[in-house]
């Protein structure tokens, strides 16, 4: 067995024993909040480094027009590990890269779900976010993401699905709802971690 393959099977039994954990202890529960950050770390671990990612995006259901914009990501363990940040970045035409995103991940420890909250380099507001489930697998997360400012009667939120595609990629969709109240694809992110890369912790 590698290094990341155990650290797979380590995270997993972490998920595992919060699930249990949280099942049978009552809300506000110590060993809920201290599982449930164990699992988020072991879910995070493996993303820390940097990843070569293609964004395409879809402004209707028909797909008549597509943007596809290359992209490169960092993970990087922040606050003393307390969050996951994800840096972004727009990459030129020349080859430069312009910093344009940054996002702040953690983990409820309550109820265990994944928080995200997003910002864009063109805006001094926050600009998303995101509450989302994780499998007990550590390798799919489902949830909802919300365009701010979220306003009464405005942008509903958008379905997330995120998951490992094998060890070295990852997939990211997003689902909005088009007028006529139907569903369809409006953004999938392909991130591949470049070659030689290694996920080193930054704390």
């Amino acid at each position: 067995m590698n290094h990341r393959q155990g650290s797979i099977g380590s995270a997993r039994l972490a998920l595992a024993a919060a699930l249990v954990i949280g099942g049978a202890a009552h809300a506000g529960d110590p060993r809920i909040a201290q599982d449930s950050r164990t699992a988020f770390k072991s879910f995070a671990q493996p993303l820390i480094g940097n990843w070569d990612c293609n964004l395409r995006t879809w402004d209707d259901r028909f797909h008549e027009r597509m943007v596809e914009t290359p992209q490169k990501r960092r993970f990087e363990w922040a606050l003393k590990g307390n969050f996951l940040q994800e840096s972004i970045y727009a990459v030129l035409r020349n080859g430069e890269s312009v910093h344009v995103g940054l996002n702040m991940i953690s983990v409820d420890p309550e109820t265990m779900h994944i928080l995200l909250s997003g910002f864009d380099a063109s805006t001094p507001d926050r600009r998303m976010t995101l509450d989302g489930e994780l499998a007990p697998d550590l390798r799919h997360l489902t949830g909802r993401v919300q365009m701010q400012p979220a306003t009464e009667g405005g942008e509903p939120p958008r379905r997330l699905e995120w998951q490992w595609l094998d060890d070295n990629r990852t997939s990211a969709r997003t689902y909005a709802r088009a007028p006529n109240g139907r569903e369809f694809l409006n953004t999938e992110l392909i991130c591949k971690r470049p070659d030689g890369s290694e996920n080193k912790s930054n704390w």
